[in-house]
Protein backbone atom coordinates (compact mmCIF):
# COMPACT_ATOMS: atom_id res chain seq x y z
CA UNK A 1 0.00 0.00 0.00
CA UNK A 2 1.46 3.83 -1.11
CA UNK A 3 1.66 5.94 2.51
CA UNK A 4 1.01 9.34 1.30
CA UNK A 5 2.54 11.01 4.49
CA UNK A 6 6.31 9.22 4.03
CA UNK A 7 5.59 9.25 0.31
CA UNK A 8 7.14 5.69 -0.06
CA UNK A 9 5.40 1.81 -0.12
CA UNK A 10 4.78 -0.52 2.58
CA UNK A 11 5.09 -3.78 0.87
CA UNK A 12 7.12 -5.44 -1.88
CA UNK A 13 4.17 -6.14 -4.18
CA UNK A 14 0.45 -5.01 -4.28
CA UNK A 15 -1.58 -6.51 -6.62
CA UNK A 16 -3.97 -3.88 -7.26
CA UNK A 17 -3.88 0.07 -7.44
CA UNK A 18 -2.47 1.70 -4.15
CA UNK A 19 -4.13 5.16 -4.30
CA UNK A 20 -8.24 2.96 -4.76
CA UNK A 21 -7.08 0.99 -1.49
CA UNK A 22 -6.02 4.23 0.24
CA UNK A 23 -9.33 5.65 -0.58
CA UNK A 24 -11.68 2.70 0.18
CA UNK A 25 -9.74 3.10 3.33
CA UNK A 26 -10.54 6.83 3.57
CA UNK A 27 -14.40 6.84 2.15
CA UNK A 28 -15.18 3.58 5.41
CA UNK A 29 -13.90 5.55 7.97
CA UNK A 30 -15.66 9.03 6.20
CA UNK A 31 -12.32 11.21 5.94
CA UNK A 32 -12.46 14.06 4.18
CA UNK A 33 -8.98 15.51 3.13
CA UNK A 34 -9.26 18.95 2.78
CA UNK A 35 -6.34 20.30 0.27
CA UNK A 36 -6.12 24.18 0.15
CA UNK A 37 -4.34 24.14 -3.53
CA UNK A 38 -7.25 22.57 -4.95
CA UNK A 39 -10.07 24.58 -2.82
CA UNK A 40 -11.59 28.36 -3.85
CA UNK A 41 -10.03 30.23 -4.87
CA UNK A 42 -8.05 28.45 -6.87
CA UNK A 43 -5.05 30.58 -6.48
CA UNK A 44 -3.84 30.23 -3.34
CA UNK A 45 -0.03 30.26 -3.44
CA UNK A 46 2.16 32.63 -4.89
CA UNK A 47 3.64 31.82 -8.12
CA UNK A 48 7.48 32.25 -6.61
CA UNK A 49 6.61 28.92 -4.47
CA UNK A 50 6.06 26.75 -7.20
CA UNK A 51 8.83 24.73 -7.63
CA UNK A 52 10.60 24.34 -10.96
CA UNK A 53 12.07 20.67 -10.32
CA UNK A 54 9.63 17.85 -10.06
CA UNK A 55 8.89 14.17 -11.25
CA UNK A 56 7.07 13.76 -14.26
CA UNK A 57 4.63 10.96 -14.98
CA UNK A 58 5.47 8.74 -11.81
CA UNK A 59 3.66 5.89 -11.74
CA UNK A 60 3.40 5.21 -8.00
CA UNK A 61 1.66 1.66 -9.00
CA UNK A 62 5.01 0.45 -11.25
CA UNK A 63 7.23 0.30 -8.20
CA UNK A 64 8.56 -2.54 -6.07
CA UNK A 65 9.79 -1.15 -3.10
CA UNK A 66 9.09 -1.73 0.83
CA UNK A 67 10.61 -0.82 4.11
CA UNK A 68 13.02 -2.75 6.47
CA UNK A 69 16.95 -4.23 5.78
CA UNK A 70 15.42 -5.94 2.07
CA UNK A 71 13.51 -3.03 0.89
CA UNK A 72 16.35 -0.82 2.31
CA UNK A 73 18.59 -3.33 -0.17
CA UNK A 74 16.11 -2.74 -2.55
CA UNK A 75 16.07 0.95 -3.05
CA UNK A 76 19.72 0.99 -2.84
CA UNK A 77 20.04 -1.42 -5.83
CA UNK A 78 17.11 0.32 -7.55
CA UNK A 79 19.11 3.83 -7.57
CA UNK A 80 20.90 2.19 -10.82
CA UNK A 81 17.73 0.83 -11.98
CA UNK A 82 17.24 1.41 -15.97
CA UNK A 83 13.64 2.36 -15.58
CA UNK A 84 13.93 5.95 -14.86
CA UNK A 85 10.46 6.44 -13.04
CA UNK A 86 11.78 3.46 -10.60
CA UNK A 87 15.48 5.26 -10.02
CA UNK A 88 12.90 8.77 -9.38
CA UNK A 89 11.49 6.53 -7.41
CA UNK A 90 13.82 4.80 -5.30
CA UNK A 91 15.51 8.23 -4.93
CA UNK A 92 12.53 9.60 -3.43
CA UNK A 93 12.29 7.17 -0.84
CA UNK A 94 15.38 7.53 0.15
CA UNK A 95 15.21 10.63 1.03
CA UNK A 96 12.75 9.72 3.76
CA UNK A 97 14.41 7.28 4.76
CA UNK A 98 17.82 8.62 5.83
CA UNK A 99 15.73 11.02 8.37
CA UNK A 100 15.29 8.03 10.02
CA UNK A 101 18.50 7.27 12.33
CA UNK A 102 18.55 3.66 11.89
CA UNK A 103 17.83 3.41 8.24
CA UNK A 104 20.43 6.05 7.15
CA UNK A 105 23.15 4.20 9.00
CA UNK A 106 22.21 1.21 7.37
CA UNK A 107 22.18 2.91 4.29
CA UNK A 108 25.70 4.47 4.72
CA UNK A 109 26.48 0.68 5.98
CA UNK A 110 25.76 -1.01 2.11
CA UNK A 111 27.67 1.90 0.38
CA UNK A 112 24.96 4.10 -0.22
CA UNK A 113 27.19 7.21 -0.63
CA UNK A 114 28.93 5.46 -3.63
CA UNK A 115 26.13 5.28 -5.61
CA UNK A 116 24.41 8.64 -4.62
CA UNK A 117 27.97 10.35 -5.65
CA UNK A 118 27.75 8.44 -8.90
CA UNK A 119 24.53 9.74 -9.76
CA UNK A 120 25.98 13.96 -9.26
CA UNK A 121 26.46 14.10 -12.97
CA UNK A 122 22.76 12.57 -14.29
CA UNK A 123 20.90 14.39 -16.61
CA UNK A 124 17.92 14.57 -15.24
CA UNK A 125 18.02 17.60 -12.69
CA UNK A 126 15.53 15.71 -10.21
CA UNK A 127 17.95 13.30 -9.44
CA UNK A 128 20.56 16.03 -8.76
CA UNK A 129 18.72 18.06 -6.45
CA UNK A 130 17.35 15.28 -4.70
CA UNK A 131 20.78 13.90 -4.61
CA UNK A 132 22.47 16.77 -3.28
CA UNK A 133 19.98 16.64 -0.37
CA UNK A 134 20.03 13.10 0.45
CA UNK A 135 24.27 13.42 0.95
CA UNK A 136 23.19 16.80 2.92
CA UNK A 137 21.72 14.52 5.47
CA UNK A 138 24.19 11.77 5.18
CA UNK A 139 26.99 13.94 5.96
CA UNK A 140 25.29 15.34 9.53
CA UNK A 141 26.21 11.75 10.28
CA UNK A 142 30.25 11.35 11.16
CA UNK A 143 30.17 8.01 9.37
CA UNK A 144 28.53 9.38 6.86
CA UNK A 145 30.90 12.36 6.16
CA UNK A 146 34.23 9.04 6.41
CA UNK A 147 32.10 7.60 3.73
CA UNK A 148 32.22 10.76 1.44
CA UNK A 149 35.81 11.96 2.08
CA UNK A 150 37.07 8.69 0.88
CA UNK A 151 35.73 9.99 -2.26
CA UNK A 152 37.16 13.03 -3.02
CA UNK A 153 35.67 13.39 -6.45
CA UNK A 154 32.71 14.75 -4.80
CA UNK A 155 34.19 18.20 -4.41
CA UNK A 156 34.67 18.44 -8.40
CA UNK A 157 30.50 17.17 -8.37
CA UNK A 158 29.60 19.67 -5.96
CA UNK A 159 31.48 22.80 -7.78
CA UNK A 160 30.70 21.99 -11.01
CA UNK A 161 26.83 21.60 -9.83
CA UNK A 162 27.39 25.23 -8.02
CA UNK A 163 28.96 26.72 -10.93
CA UNK A 164 26.76 25.65 -13.70
CA UNK A 165 23.56 24.48 -12.90
CA UNK A 166 19.70 25.91 -12.16
CA UNK A 167 19.16 27.94 -9.28
CA UNK A 168 17.59 25.26 -7.06
CA UNK A 169 20.48 22.99 -7.65
CA UNK A 170 22.88 25.00 -6.64
CA UNK A 171 21.39 25.85 -3.29
CA UNK A 172 21.21 21.93 -2.64
CA UNK A 173 24.70 21.90 -3.72
CA UNK A 174 25.81 24.89 -1.70
CA UNK A 175 23.63 23.43 1.66
CA UNK A 176 25.79 20.03 1.20
CA UNK A 177 29.30 22.03 0.84
CA UNK A 178 28.70 23.45 4.06
CA UNK A 179 27.21 20.79 6.37
CA UNK A 180 31.14 19.26 4.75
CA UNK A 181 32.88 22.15 5.80
CA UNK A 182 31.62 22.49 9.34
CA UNK A 183 33.67 18.99 10.12
CA UNK A 184 37.31 20.82 10.21
CA UNK A 185 38.42 17.01 9.48
CA UNK A 186 36.65 17.39 6.32
CA UNK A 187 38.20 20.34 5.72
CA UNK A 188 42.17 19.05 5.35
CA UNK A 189 40.39 16.93 2.42
CA UNK A 190 38.24 19.39 0.95
CA UNK A 191 41.00 21.94 0.75
CA UNK A 192 43.02 19.51 -1.52
CA UNK A 193 40.84 20.58 -4.50
CA UNK A 194 42.83 23.23 -6.40
CA UNK A 195 39.74 25.64 -7.49
CA UNK A 196 37.44 25.23 -4.48
CA UNK A 197 38.07 28.61 -2.63
CA UNK A 198 38.73 30.19 -5.66
CA UNK A 199 35.19 29.30 -7.31
CA UNK A 200 33.01 30.07 -4.56
CA UNK A 201 34.26 33.47 -4.22
CA UNK A 202 33.48 33.85 -7.69
CA UNK A 203 30.16 32.81 -7.17
CA UNK A 204 29.90 35.09 -3.96
CA UNK A 205 30.12 37.86 -6.45
CA UNK A 206 26.69 37.00 -8.81
CA UNK A 207 24.63 34.40 -7.39
CA UNK A 208 21.62 34.69 -5.55
CA UNK A 209 21.85 36.04 -1.63
CA UNK A 210 20.31 33.21 0.00
CA UNK A 211 23.03 31.30 -1.57
CA UNK A 212 25.82 33.41 -1.24
CA UNK A 213 25.11 33.30 2.76
CA UNK A 214 25.83 29.69 2.39
CA UNK A 215 28.82 29.78 -0.05
CA UNK A 216 30.38 32.47 2.64
CA UNK A 217 29.92 30.07 5.89
CA UNK A 218 31.30 27.25 3.51
CA UNK A 219 33.72 29.92 2.44
CA UNK A 220 34.47 31.23 6.87
CA UNK A 221 35.51 27.72 7.65
CA UNK A 222 37.57 26.81 4.98
CA UNK A 223 39.43 29.80 5.75
CA UNK A 224 39.69 29.08 9.19
CA UNK A 225 42.59 26.90 7.90
CA UNK A 226 44.34 28.48 5.31
CA UNK A 227 43.68 31.94 5.22
CA UNK A 228 46.79 32.49 2.46
CA UNK A 229 44.44 30.79 -0.44
CA UNK A 230 41.74 33.12 -0.04
CA UNK A 231 44.05 36.49 0.08
CA UNK A 232 46.22 35.49 -3.57
CA UNK A 233 42.44 35.43 -4.48
CA UNK A 234 41.62 38.64 -3.48
CA UNK A 235 38.92 37.39 -1.13
CA UNK A 236 40.03 40.47 1.51
CA UNK A 237 38.95 43.20 -1.36
CA UNK A 238 35.35 41.26 -2.18
CA UNK A 239 34.44 40.73 1.54
CA UNK A 240 34.89 44.75 2.20
CA UNK A 241 32.68 45.11 -1.04
CA UNK A 242 30.06 42.59 0.43
CA UNK A 243 30.12 44.93 3.67
CA UNK A 244 27.52 47.38 2.13
CA UNK A 245 25.01 44.55 0.93
CA UNK A 246 21.45 45.42 2.29
CA UNK A 247 20.92 41.59 3.47
CA UNK A 248 22.13 41.67 7.07
CA UNK A 249 22.71 37.87 6.49
CA UNK A 250 25.20 38.28 3.60
CA UNK A 251 27.15 41.44 5.95
CA UNK A 252 27.24 39.59 8.81
CA UNK A 253 29.38 36.04 6.51
CA UNK A 254 31.81 38.69 4.59
CA UNK A 255 32.26 40.19 8.49
CA UNK A 256 32.82 36.40 9.83
CA UNK A 257 34.84 35.34 6.42
CA UNK A 258 37.21 38.95 7.03
CA UNK A 259 37.71 37.71 11.11
CA UNK A 260 39.19 34.86 9.32
CA UNK A 261 41.83 36.33 7.06
CA UNK A 262 42.71 39.01 9.82
CA UNK A 263 44.04 36.09 11.61
CA UNK A 264 46.94 36.20 8.77
CA UNK A 265 49.83 38.78 9.19
CA UNK A 266 48.87 39.60 5.50
CA UNK A 267 45.51 39.65 6.20
CA UNK A 268 46.29 42.58 9.27
CA UNK A 269 48.43 44.58 7.52
CA UNK A 270 45.90 45.05 4.60
CA UNK A 271 43.21 45.73 7.39
CA UNK A 272 45.57 48.35 8.34
CA UNK A 273 45.80 49.98 4.80
CA UNK A 274 42.00 50.24 4.12
CA UNK A 275 41.78 51.28 7.98
CA UNK A 276 39.15 48.60 9.05
CA UNK A 277 38.28 49.78 12.29
CA UNK A 278 37.08 53.47 10.92
CA UNK A 279 34.82 50.84 8.16
CA UNK A 280 33.56 48.93 11.27
CA UNK A 281 32.71 51.92 13.66
CA UNK A 282 29.14 52.87 11.65
CA UNK A 283 28.32 48.99 12.26
CA UNK A 284 28.95 48.89 16.09
CA UNK A 285 25.66 51.35 15.92
CA UNK A 286 23.59 49.03 13.51
CA UNK A 287 20.03 48.10 14.34
CA UNK A 288 20.63 44.30 13.20
CA UNK A 289 22.45 42.62 16.21
CA UNK A 290 23.68 39.99 14.69
CA UNK A 291 25.66 42.63 12.37
CA UNK A 292 27.05 44.31 15.75
CA UNK A 293 28.48 40.80 17.15
CA UNK A 294 30.22 40.08 13.64
CA UNK A 295 31.93 43.89 13.78
CA UNK A 296 32.84 43.24 17.41
CA UNK A 297 34.16 39.97 16.57
CA UNK A 298 36.02 41.33 13.40
CA UNK A 299 37.47 44.05 15.59
CA UNK A 300 39.09 41.84 18.33
CA UNK A 301 41.45 41.03 15.37
CA UNK A 302 41.56 45.03 13.47
CA UNK A 303 42.90 46.34 16.20
CA UNK A 304 46.09 44.13 17.42
CA UNK A 305 48.28 46.15 15.31
CA UNK A 306 50.39 48.91 16.71
CA UNK A 307 49.10 51.40 13.47
CA UNK A 308 45.46 50.62 14.34
CA UNK A 309 45.74 51.79 17.86
CA UNK A 310 47.43 54.77 17.05
CA UNK A 311 44.29 55.17 14.74
CA UNK A 312 41.60 54.44 17.23
CA UNK A 313 43.55 57.04 19.03
CA UNK A 314 42.12 59.47 17.37
CA UNK A 315 38.00 58.71 17.98
CA UNK A 316 38.74 57.26 21.17
CA UNK A 317 36.03 58.86 23.06
CA UNK A 318 33.49 58.05 20.59
CA UNK A 319 34.78 54.73 20.04
CA UNK A 320 35.48 53.49 24.01
CA UNK A 321 31.92 54.90 24.92
CA UNK A 322 29.85 52.47 22.52
CA UNK A 323 32.33 49.61 23.33
CA UNK A 324 31.47 49.96 27.05
CA UNK A 325 27.58 50.74 26.45
CA UNK A 326 27.88 47.41 24.39
CA UNK A 327 29.49 45.64 27.02
CA UNK A 328 26.39 46.32 29.41
CA UNK A 329 24.60 43.43 27.12
CA UNK A 330 23.58 40.92 29.80
CA UNK A 331 21.06 39.34 27.22
CA UNK A 332 24.44 38.85 24.62
CA UNK A 333 27.22 37.09 26.52
CA UNK A 334 29.29 36.93 22.82
CA UNK A 335 28.94 40.13 22.74
CA UNK A 336 30.22 41.29 25.91
CA UNK A 337 33.07 38.99 25.61
CA UNK A 338 34.16 40.34 22.02
CA UNK A 339 33.50 43.82 23.32
CA UNK A 340 35.44 43.37 26.38
CA UNK A 341 38.31 42.05 24.47
CA UNK A 342 38.43 45.00 21.86
CA UNK A 343 39.19 46.95 25.01
CA UNK A 344 41.84 45.12 25.88
CA UNK A 345 43.28 45.35 22.79
CA UNK A 346 43.22 49.29 22.82
CA UNK A 347 44.23 49.63 26.16
CA UNK A 348 47.71 48.70 24.94
CA UNK A 349 48.24 52.15 23.67
CA UNK A 350 48.73 54.22 26.98
CA UNK A 351 46.26 57.47 25.71
CA UNK A 352 43.33 55.43 25.76
CA UNK A 353 44.46 53.49 28.25
CA UNK A 354 44.09 56.95 30.82
CA UNK A 355 40.91 57.90 29.32
CA UNK A 356 39.31 54.48 29.98
CA UNK A 357 40.79 54.89 33.88
CA UNK A 358 39.72 58.64 34.26
CA UNK A 359 36.15 58.00 32.37
CA UNK A 360 34.81 54.26 32.52
CA UNK A 361 36.95 51.85 34.73
CA UNK A 362 33.66 52.43 37.65
CA UNK A 363 31.01 52.03 34.78
CA UNK A 364 33.14 48.48 34.33
CA UNK A 365 32.85 47.13 37.29
CA UNK A 366 29.22 47.78 36.87
CA UNK A 367 29.18 45.47 34.25
CA UNK A 368 26.25 42.38 34.86
CA UNK A 369 27.48 38.91 33.52
CA UNK A 370 24.23 36.32 33.12
CA UNK A 371 23.70 33.33 35.64
CA UNK A 372 24.09 30.06 33.93
CA UNK A 373 20.63 29.44 34.83
CA UNK A 374 19.43 32.26 32.61
CA UNK A 375 20.99 31.46 29.62
CA UNK A 376 20.97 28.51 27.75
CA UNK A 377 24.00 29.52 25.11
CA UNK A 378 21.69 30.85 22.63
CA UNK A 379 19.80 33.85 21.90
CA UNK A 380 17.52 33.26 19.70
CA UNK A 381 17.02 31.58 15.85
CA UNK A 382 16.79 32.26 12.48
CA UNK A 383 14.73 29.74 9.85
CA UNK A 384 15.42 29.90 6.49
CA UNK A 385 12.48 27.33 6.04
CA UNK A 386 10.15 29.02 7.81
CA UNK A 387 10.55 32.20 5.73
CA UNK A 388 10.33 29.87 2.31
CA UNK A 389 7.87 27.79 3.34
CA UNK A 390 7.07 24.70 6.12
CA UNK A 391 8.91 21.75 3.90
CA UNK A 392 10.65 19.41 7.10
CA UNK A 393 13.97 18.63 3.85
CA UNK A 394 14.59 22.44 3.42
CA UNK A 395 13.98 23.58 7.06
CA UNK A 396 17.27 25.06 8.92
CA UNK A 397 17.30 26.32 12.10
CA UNK A 398 20.52 27.80 13.65
CA UNK A 399 21.81 29.59 16.61
CA UNK A 400 22.65 33.75 15.86
CA UNK A 401 25.37 33.23 19.04
CA UNK A 402 27.60 30.45 17.86
CA UNK A 403 30.44 29.95 20.84
CA UNK A 404 33.46 28.49 18.89
CA UNK A 405 36.94 28.23 20.32
CA UNK A 406 40.07 29.08 17.97
CA UNK A 407 41.76 25.98 19.15
CA UNK A 408 41.54 22.82 20.87
CA UNK A 409 40.00 19.39 19.78
CA UNK A 410 36.67 20.32 21.28
CA UNK A 411 36.23 23.74 19.45
CA UNK A 412 32.55 23.43 18.87
CA UNK A 413 31.48 21.87 22.03
CA UNK A 414 29.25 24.55 23.74
CA UNK A 415 29.38 24.65 27.99
CA UNK A 416 27.27 27.18 29.56
CA UNK A 417 29.39 27.37 32.95
CA UNK A 418 32.68 27.32 31.29
CA UNK A 419 31.75 29.79 28.73
CA UNK A 420 30.55 32.35 31.69
CA UNK A 421 33.25 31.94 33.58
CA UNK A 422 35.55 32.83 30.91
CA UNK A 423 33.64 36.07 30.61
CA UNK A 424 34.06 36.95 34.47
CA UNK A 425 37.77 36.15 33.24
CA UNK A 426 37.90 38.56 30.30
CA UNK A 427 36.21 41.41 32.68
CA UNK A 428 39.05 41.07 35.56
CA UNK A 429 41.54 41.19 32.68
CA UNK A 430 40.28 44.81 31.32
CA UNK A 431 40.41 45.74 34.77
CA UNK A 432 43.60 44.39 35.15
CA UNK A 433 44.65 46.15 31.39
CA UNK A 434 42.77 49.62 32.57
CA UNK A 435 44.96 49.80 36.06
CA UNK A 436 48.36 48.49 34.07
CA UNK A 437 51.32 50.78 34.75
CA UNK A 438 54.55 50.73 32.67
CA UNK A 439 57.64 50.06 34.54
CA UNK A 440 58.66 53.78 33.47
CA UNK A 441 56.04 55.03 35.58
Amino acid sequence: MFCPHKNSYLQLVCAMNPRVLNKAVDQAMERKHFDPHTERPPAQRLESMQPSLYAPHVDITRARLGFGRIGLRLLNRDLHSPDHLKQLQALHSVLDQVQITEDAMYLISIHLVYRLIDLMRNPDPVIREKVCMILTIVASYHQGRERIMTRPVIISSLLHLILRDRKEIRYAAAVTLKTLTDNRCSVETILKNKRIIEDLLKMVINDHKGIVVLHLKSLANLTERDQQRALISNAFQIMLKLFEDDDPKIVCGAMDCMTQLCKHEVGKTLADEYDLTFVLRPYLSHTCVEIIISAVSLMCYTTLTTRSKWRAKEICEDLTKTLVNLCHKPNKPLLQLNSMQVLINLCDCPDIRNHMKFHWERKVMLIRIRTHEEWDGTTETSSYGLETGHNYRTMCIEGVETIKNDYGDNATVVNVHSYLRRIHEIKDRLLYAINWKSYKD
